[in-house]
């Protein structure tokens, strides 16, 4: 499964609920549970931005080009790097590659992370804990007093938080099917139903001058709850659903997502689109409001380079 490129970003926003943000496990035991048989790490040197995670039918995993932190949000869901205390800079700008073995077929998403868990002790020397702190979050609210929302967004007749969760449980039935080879996303069809589709702006221009004028679009069916889930990568803050809005709504919304990485008080320029706080606020009728909250937070208390092999 890719899990990030330069040119698309697919989200398939699972079922979820403001809980989320707040409640996190304890940090399991590193030892505990199913450990991979060999495991090989080396540095990726090719400094390119794409990532790709392949769970493999035989319980191995072969990951290319990842970053550390997103080696151990996979084994500490719902973790995200973005989120930890203690990270530090090598973590998130160094990538590797990373091949494991397991003779456990098919494990379970739980034994897949208590695999991963086990490596990055052994062969990073990872120990975390979890712990509430207040952080710096934004809080997703109506932007006006009437209730009105923007041109983008529609209320639609779908049950998205049981659509969702029944594709959550079929992933996880067929955790370790190997992906079909040679398909590429078809982003001039719809997104599949009660999902978050992010379409990068050079996919978008590649019939047009390629020059990213369009913008990112952020497009698909969705619940408030999980329309935060999917703006938070874009504003590097938990964003906490406070619309009170309930049932499922149609998202269209253009925006530049490297404005937004300067924060929300980012000039558009018309060569590249709004922000997202602006984008959300005119296209959508909500709006981004910085607000601070008591999360479970990920904290690092040890992390070293891994020998290679």
């Amino acid at each position: 499964m890719c899990i990030a490129r330069l040119t698309a970003l697919v989200l398939l926003i699972a079922a979820a609920t403001s809980d989320v943000l707040t409640q996190a496990p304890s940090a399991p035991p590193a030892g505990a549970g199913p450990t991979f048989e060999v495991v090989s790490i080396t540095r990726n040197m090719t400094n390119t931005l794409g990532s790709n995670v392949t769970q493999r039918p035989d319980g191995g995993i072969t990951m290319v080009n990842v970053p550390v932190g997103t080696l151990i949000s996979r084994a500490y869901l719902p973790a995200a790097p973005i989120d930890m205390v203690g990270l530090p800079g090598w973590a998130r700008s160094e990538r590797y590659d990373v091949s494991a073995t397991s003779s456990r077929s098919n494990p379970t998403p739980d034994e897949r992370s208590a695999m991963l868990r086990a490596m990055l002790a052994d062969r990073f020397k990872l120990a975390v804990h979890f712990e509430k702190r207040e952080q710096t979050a934004f809080d997703l609210i109506l932007a006006h007093g009437d209730g009105r929302l923007g041109p983008g967004i529609k209320p639609v007749d779908l049950d998205c938080e049981r659509i969702a969760a029944a594709r959550t449980a079929e992933v996880a039935r067929n955790a370790g099917t190997p992906p079909a080879q040679g398909q590429r996303p078809d982003f001039n069809a719809p997104p599949p139903s009660c999902t978050v589709r992010i379409v990068g702006a050079a996919v978008r221009d590649r019939s047009g001058d390629r020059q990213g004028r369009l913008g990112d679009l952020m497009e698909g069916e969705t619940t408030m709850a999980n329309l935060a889930m999917a703006l938070r990568p874009w504003t590097g803050r938990f964003v906490v659903n406070k619309t009170g809005l309930s049932g499922s709504y149609r998202v269209t919304m253009n925006f530049d997502s490297t404005a937004a990485r300067r924060g929300p008080d980012a000039a558009s320029t018309p060569d590249t689109g709004p922000s997202v706080f602006t984008a959300v606020q005119e296209q959508l009728g909500l709006k981004l409001e910085s607000s601070r909250a008591a999360l479970e937070t990920l904290i690092i208390d040890r992390l070293e380079r891994p020998t290679e092999n």
